[in-house]
């Protein structure tokens, strides 16, 4: 009698588990959050605007390296013409304008940089609710970005439906 039920407390306890690891693997799902960034209507609009932005500031630098090369050059051919002395401080005062302009230069990138993160967050937050809501309606207890999965099936992705949805729910994002 003792064995018997020993043998039926181990069948019930082995049922039990066997449901929960059902259930549990239905419950984890996975996203590409770079490619919902990417892929969505107002985050493409987004990283476009950046992307702009971008060039706009990178063609101004590139236009003033130039100038300051020229204006190096027009003081070298000047070499000949001037003394030493104000060869020198022409030399220093294009050095001093170069460093501020340097330091300039770095300002704004780090300036965009700070932008885009801060927009890019702020896209994050709005879609953070339509994840919200749809891991509670189909029952998702974990999500995990793709890159932090070694290797999964593609049922569990749900990356595209989360697009159709933000698409469908947000229109449009201000770039602050």
């Amino acid at each position: 009698m003792l064995f018997s039920y020993k043998k039926i407390l181990f069948v019930v306890i082995f049922f039990l588990l066997s449901i929960n690891f059902v259930n549990a693997k239905d419950r984890v799902s996975y996203l590409d959050i770079d490619y919902i960034l990417s892929n969505t209507t107002v985050g493409k609009s987004l990283l476009i605007a950046f992307k702009k932005e971008e060039e706009l500031k990178f063609n101004k630098f590139k236009l003033n390296d130039e100038n300051f090369k020229n204006e190096e050059k027009k003081i070298l051919a000047k070499k000949n013409l001037i003394s030493n002395n104000d060869l020198e401080k022409e030399m220093r005062s294009l050095q001093e304008k170069f460093q501020k302009y340097k330091q300039n230069r770095f300002n704004e990138i780090e300036e965009l940089k700070k932008k885009r993160n801060k927009n890019i967050v702020n896209f994050l937050s709005l879609i953070n609710p339509i994840i919200e809501k749809y891991m509670a309606d189909n029952s998702i207890y974990m999500l995990v970005d793709k890159k932090n999965v070694f290797i999964a099936s593609k049922e569990y992705d749900i990356t595209d439906n989360l697009i159709e949805l933000i698409d469908n729910q947000i229109k449009s994002i201000e770039i602050k």
